[in-house]
């Protein structure tokens, strides 16, 4: 929020009196973005909101509904995209006798990741490959509830695996990174994608041409996520299927846009990436009544 153009005023949603009136407004922008750690927040921002007649950037109920689980049964059933079976467990069964036909019985096998609700940039996010490995990989992670599902495999004939982040902003997609690597879980600050001229190529062409890299079925597919979604702000990480489909890690309104470092091999970047910071700012002041800026 520029504070070169907003009074912004920033309200704790579950902490707010909700017999209070609002403070003056023009705009909403709800940046509560994750179902998994704050529903009782957005559950307390939805009543807020209720009393406005504002307009609302990312509503708390849209948001409510992104959680990973939920995402990934909605999500699975479009065409063209693949997601993985998640099923929420207690810990103690996980670590306890007959674990394996637990998971089973929720449709999930080995190999099969866990992790704990509410964290991101990989924390408390662990494969395991075996059954003997369950319990001590259980019980190494936060929190009395685990994430369990399906490790789907995204690499390429290469053996690199690969996740691209599309933005979805104001009803429009945009590129923002590609990134590889060599081990299963991937993100741009420890993937291979430094000094790595071929890859940053074959980022670039993805920056350059969605479409024609990503192919008709994942395109289709990324318009109707945005859709399902209905957030004005969010961002899509995934893979690419041997046959072109998209295979989801994530999607909601938590996916944050990092500008590279002064480096002049990331000069590829900057350009695409400046398009969607610009397209959030524009959605921001045009919602507020303000007008677009250059």
């Amino acid at each position: 929020m520029d504070d070169t153009v907003f009074a912004a005023t920033t309200l704790v949603a579950e902490f707010h009196d909700q017999d209070r009136p609002l403070p003056p407004h023009g705009l909403i922008f709800n940046a509560i973005g994750d179902a998994d750690l704050s529903g009782r927040d957005l559950i307390a921002a939805a009543t807020l909101v209720a009393k406005s007649d504002a307009p609302v950037i990312n509503a708390p109920s849209q948001v409510l509904a992104t959680g990973r689980a939920p995402n990934a049964q909605r999500l699975g059933r479009i065409a063209g995209v693949k997601t993985p079976t998640v099923a929420v467990m207690s810990k103690n069964v996980l670590c306890g006798d007959g674990a394996p036909d637990h998971i089973a019985a929720q449709g999930v096998s080995f190999p099969l990741l866990l992790r704990s609700p509410g964290f991101h940039t990989g924390r408390h996010f662990l494969r395991v490959d075996t059954p003997d490995d369950l319990a001590a990989n259980a019980e190494a992670l936060p929190g009395s509830e685990l994430m369990v599902m399906d490790y789907l495999d995204s690499r390429g004939p290469d053996g690199l695996a690969r996740k691209y982040r599309v933005m979805m902003i104001d009803g429009r997609l945009y590129p923002l990174h590609l990134a590889a690597s060599r081990e299963w879980k991937v993100h741009y600050f420890t993937a291979a994608m430094r000094d790595d001229a071929g890859l940053q190529a074959e980022e670039a062409q993805f920056l350059n041409d969605m479409a024609g890299v990503l192919g008709p079925t994942a395109m289709a597919a990324l318009t109707a996520i945005q859709s399902v979604l209905g957030l004005d702000y969010a961002g899509v990480d995934f893979g690419l299927s041997q046959t072109g489909e998209l295979i989801v890690f994530e999607a909601n309104a938590v996916m944050t846009i990092v500008p590279p470092d002064a480096s002049p091999q990331w000069d590829y970047r900057r350009a695409p990436i400046a398009s969607a910071v610009a397209a959030a700012r524009n959605m921001v002041v045009a919602r507020a009544g303000i007008g677009p800026r250059a």
